[in-house]
């Protein structure tokens, strides 16, 4: 896969964590995380092939979802 098709995601551990995980996902994950209202999507880190659940979260400003935190996290069978 190209670098350019990876894209740095940070959510949070959980709702209330301020704590972040860190990983790359795909370009076609990152369309899948929409702003402005709740969105739920499910990406795959590239370098682990863990698959996490995403929930939108506020990120402080008004009307805006566009933060992240982890629902669910599962490994992917080969």
């Amino acid at each position: 896969m190209d670098t350019n098709d990876r894209q740095l995601c940070t959510p949070k551990v959980s709702l209330k964590s301020e704590e972040r995980l860190r990983f790359f996902i795909s370009k076609n994950d990152a369309k899948k995380m929409l702003r402005g209202r709740k969105w739920k999507a499910t990406v795959k880190d590239l370098d682990t092939s863990v698959s996490y659940v995403l929930k939108g979260c506020a990120c402080g400003l008004p009307h805006c979802m566009c933060d992240a935190y982890v629902f669910e996290t599962f490994s992917n069978l080969r």
